[in-house]
């Protein structure tokens, strides 16, 4: 089914968030990740190549800062932050929102990614702390030496460590690309196997927002 015309929730989403926020996460998330992708964009209408490379970058603030602005009004929500850092999470009835890009194609559903390709090091983070049992995949880049985003990455996993019960991670996992937009959004949750193998647990496609129609301008006549 085309993820354009999706009608939700899912039962995983109203038995993961409540029936309270369910159906506004459904809608919200694709929304806060579409709207992340059009500020960059036009921030930086000539920089097609250069843009590419920022959403993929686990470090791109946008998708943090939208999805808190979208999700951190819903009943349940509590933010996370930390001073100078870009991340900022929201955290809704035991489970933290992580965005991920994972592709440029609507082609590509996040189901055909290996658990761990492109995974930055605060997704990394937050499954060994608060996911299942696993060990590094061989899929896995390695990540380079960075101490700024060490350091930030250590701050806000310690501040979700302060929640209890100890929350669980779900990706908010979407496919843009500058001069399209929004092209895939989905909701994943992961498992481990005996084996330490990650693997996903369950996983949505989320209804794409209605492209945005210009207002016809108002003629004038002499």
């Amino acid at each position: 089914m085309r993820p354009d015309v999706l009608v939700g929730p899912s039962e995983w989403v109203v038995e993961q968030f409540g029936d309270k926020v369910a159906g506004e996460l459904w809608t919200r998330v694709p929304e806060a990740l579409s709207t992340a992708i059009d500020r960059e964009v036009n921030a930086h209408p000539a920089m097609t190549q250069t843009m590419e490379r920022v959403l993929s970058n686990p470090r791109w603030p946008l998708p943090y800062e939208e999805l808190v602005l979208f999700l951190g009004t819903l009943p349940g929500a509590e933010i996370i932050s930390v001073p100078k850092s870009v991340y900022q999470l929201v955290a809704i009835n035991g489970h933290v929102v992580v965005p991920w890009c994972y592709g440029q194609s609507a082609q590509t559903s996040m189901r055909d990614i290996e658990v761990g390709r492109s995974f930055g090091r605060l997704v990394r983070e937050l499954l060994r702390r608060f996911g299942p049992p696993w060990r590094r995949s061989q899929v896995e880049a390695p990540l380079p030496l960075d101490a700024v985003d060490e350091r930030e990455v250590a701050k806000i996993c310690a501040a979700i460590a302060n929640i209890d019960p100890k929350p669980e991670v779900v990706i908010a996992g979407f496919a843009g690309a500058p001069h399209l937009g929004l092209l895939r959004a989905s909701l994943g949750e992961i498992k481990s196997t005996d084996n330490g193998h990650l693997l996903w647990s369950h996983l949505d496609d989320l209804p794409l927002p209605p492209p945005v129609i210009p207002r016809p301008r108002r003629m004038q006549f002499p």
